[in-house]
């Protein structure tokens, strides 16, 4: 066993360069965000109050729904830097580059100032709402500086070195903290955390910027060209319309607590954050997999080589599953201990819904091997249609069973939707092979 897997870890540095450098520092940099925000949650609590750290984090809540309306380009961009970056087309390369600065930094610009707007209307001439308006405004600057580099960050993605991309997202993730616990105590007040998101940001753009500069020469902002609007087009049309719709579905599937709230109350939806909440983070884990290997898909399919990427499919499939499915059943075995070594008494007493989540744990997450290939390839038709089965026959099954299994109705749902046909529509997408759509 020890023996396979190291064959099979030389094979992967052979076969796919960079895919296990990628996974690791990507884990690497999840750990230390989750240690960042785990430490400064208190720290928050003590030098801000309760009052305004429930503000930052409507704030901050608020900023990530943002992205609904531009994440799936990212998705886009991404792949035509890649095919650019495969066959060694540098102007190619630049000009997508420049075509995602003016993207979404007028994304940004657009959403700012529909949302300062709007709360100043709604609130802004009400009296004593004066710091509130401050904080907005900095939150609002944040946004547009993070827009502006994400071209950068994505281009790390596109050309297969998350790596390098992801340690630089550690110095930012690090040099934030710091700054944190410099500033608030000092000024008192939650500028102190939107001056060091920004600062994380200014000092991660010089970086990335200048590393491209050295790697590739004349990337970042340019006059806009005639050649970029094919690019451009091909962003925001038919594709760009497949990342729109895949990407909605996404976040749909993902407000299972919003239903449950809806259906049986707020402490209700508290009630299944508790139980579904180490599941979900063990399926981000797992989905780190699959998608630390996305870039390499493209570099193959921009080179037209659909054998390589047909054996990486299927004997990658093979290993995820066993790895899926031991972490499934040590969950089924130890959740409820996890769960009351978490919160203690508040935790549901309920074993069995323990088990049903260790088995939606199994389906969600080795559903996201031949969705991560499918993305990757712009399959975004075939898989737009299973999760819109998906979406629908969970949302009706959970209304259905809410009356009989409460807090664990979505997850019942989950899995009776997966074995029904989703877990074989995603892997039916893959079924014929992986030629490009």
């Amino acid at each position: 066993m020890i023996s396979a897997l190291c064959s099979r870890i030389a094979a992967l540095k052979s076969s796919s360069p960079g895919y296990l450098p990628a996974l690791t520092s990507g884990y690497l940099l999840m750990g230390v965000n989750i240690l960042v925000q785990f430490a400064l949650t208190p720290f928050y609590l003590e030098h801000l109050g309760p009052h305004q750290f429930g503000i930052l984090m409507l704030l901050l809540n608020l900023i990530n729904f943002a992205a609904i309306g531009i994440t799936w380009m990212s998705g886009g961009l991404v792949r035509i830097i890649g095919e650019f970056w495969a066959r060694e087309d540098l102007v190619g390369f630049r000009n997508a580059f420049s075509v995602g600065k003016y993207v979404f930094t007028l994304y940004a610009l657009l959403v700012v100032t529909f949302g300062i707007t709007s709360w100043w209307l709604l609130e802004g001439r009400s009296p004593g709402n004066e710091q509130l308006f401050h904080f907005v405004l900095l939150a609002g600057l944040y946004l547009l500086l993070n827009y502006e580099a994400l071209p950068e960050r994505q281009a790390f993605v596109g050309t297969n070195h998350q790596a390098t991309g992801n340690y630089i997202e550690f110095s930012r993730v690090i040099s934030f903290a710091m700054t944190v616990y410099l500033l608030v105590p000092t000024l008192g007040d939650m500028s102190a955390v939107w001056i060091a998101l920004m600062a994380g940001v200014v000092m991660q753009r010089l970086v990335t910027g200048i590393y491209w500069q050295k790697q590739v020469g004349h990337t970042g902002w340019r006059r806009y060209q005639p050649e970029m609007t094919p690019l451009l087009k091909r962003l925001v049309g038919k594709q760009g319309a497949g990342y729109v719709s895949y990407g909605v579905l996404l976040l749909m599937l993902q407000a299972d607590t919003m239903i449950v709230g809806f259906l049986g109350g707020a402490e209700m939806a508290g009630q299944f954050v508790l139980l579904w909440k180490i599941p979900e983070a063990i399926i981000l884990l797992l989905w780190k997999i699959p998608s630390a290997i996305e870039p390499r898909v493209i570099q193959l399919d921009a080179k037209g080589e659909k054998e390589q990427m047909h054996s990486l499919f299927k004997q990658g499939r093979l290993w995820f599953l066993l790895i899926v499915g031991m972490v499934s059943l040590l969950y089924m075995l130890t959740g409820q201990w996890l769960a009351e070594l978490w919160v203690g008494e508040h935790a549901p007493d309920e074993g069995w819904m323990y088990v049903a989540g260790g088995v939606a744990l199994f389906f969600n997450s080795f559903s996201r091997w031949p969705i991560s290939f499918a993305y990757a390839l712009i399959k975004l038709a075939a898989l737009t249609r299973v999760a819109v089965i998906e979406v629908a026959g969970k949302l009706l099954l959970t209304v259905l069973l809410f009356p009989y299994f409460n807090i664990a109705s979505p997850i019942i749902a989950s899995i009776a939707i997966h074995v029904g046909y989703v877990a074989y529509g995603y892997q039916r997408i893959m079924r014929l092979g992986v030629p490009s759509a």
